[in-house]
């Protein structure tokens, strides 16, 4: 086999091991969430009073999706809509069950991951983060819309904290 399709095999492996270790935490969570619903929780948790358009910008889905999974959070009592600055804006609001679902699922996550990776010794964890990181510097090097990458990196986006913004000159 030649390194690229190693290299492509062992990525989509990646992407799965990172789709169970989601998955996971959402089949022990006590809400009835779709993965998308807690995609969009997420997102407002670490975007507060984002607009429902930023939300579908943010979550790469329509507006008419962003619509629909903002209707099934409200009737679980997830989350409220309320008016913006500009009264023609709509802004997406966690309610203290809302918070308090994705916080519990994002600790679910991290004691997933942190499990797999204390299967790991040190130098192996060392390599995966500078493989990753080599990963990431590549994919803003050759990807003209990176930025979109970061929409859903969980860091809020700002430039100060983002850590796709740090590959930019690499």
């Amino acid at each position: 086999m030649e390194q690229i399709d190693v290299l492509k095999h062992l990525t989509d492996l990646f992407m799965q091991i990172g789709a169970v270790a989601v998955a996971e935490p959402l089949a022990r969570s006590s809400a009835d969430l779709t993965s998308s619903q807690l995609l969009a929780l997420r997102y407002i948790l670490l975007h507060p009073d984002c607009t429902l358009t930023a939300l579908a910008k943010g979550l790469a889905i329509s507006n008419p999706a962003t619509t629909k999974v903002m209707d099934r959070l409200e009737r679980k009592g997830l989350v409220v809509r309320a008016q913006g600055a500009d009264r023609r804006q709509t802004i997406a609001l966690l309610t203290s069950a809302g918070r308090a679902e994705v916080q519990s699922y994002l600790k679910l996550q991290m004691d997933a991951f942190s499990e797999l990776f204390s299967a790991m010794t040190l130098p192996e964890r060392d390599s995966l983060q500078k493989g990753l990181e080599a990963l990431a510097a590549a994919a803003v090097r050759q990807w003209p819309g990176w930025q979109q990458l970061c929409l859903r990196c969980g860091t809020g986006c700002a430039e100060t904290t983002c850590p796709l913004f740090r590959y930019r000159g690499a």
